[in-house]
């Protein structure tokens, strides 16, 4: 029997590796495979945690620094405050998912503080500040 060259006989059970094999997920790591390595999935993990932190930030300062030293702070307040930053009031809640998520944000924030610099915005500040300032400063210390 002639056959073509790149032809050959495979055995009946042999055929399920043949037909399919790879699932989606091979087809995509063959792909990507030789284009990503080593520094590419690095690079992705820290733009992953650098993305969750962003969103967590300013609730972390605000739940934390902010409440401490924001005049407001009570003994009896500071265990709350932490918790929710932490995610335990999610815990409370039922909200198991969601405590999770609030853990690892928490996480991210911290992380993305401690990668950076924060800008300092004492430069910023005037000595003799406009008369729309001065007011602005005026009324929030007259309401106070």
């Amino acid at each position: 029997m002639m056959m073509p060259a790149n032809y050959s006989v495979i055995a009946e059970n042999e055929m399920t590796y043949v037909n399919g094999g790879a699932s989606f997920i091979d087809a995509i790591g063959a792909v990507t495979a030789p284009i990503w390595n080593l520094d590419n999935v690095k690079a992705f993990s820290t733009n992953i945690v650098t993305l969750i932190g962003n969103n967590f930030v300013n609730s972390t300062i605000q739940n934390t620094l902010g409440y401490v030293f924001g005049g407001n702070a009570t003994k009896a307040d500071l265990g709350t405050m932490f918790g929710k930053v932490v995610g335990a009031d999610k815990f409370k809640a039922g909200q198991i998912g969601d405590g999770i998520a609030q853990i690892l944000g928490s996480a991210a924030a911290i992380y993305n503080l401690g990668r950076t610099e924060v800008k300092n915005t004492a430069g910023d500040v005037s000595l003799f500040p406009s008369k729309a300032e001065y007011k602005k400063l005026t009324d929030l210390y007259v309401k106070a």
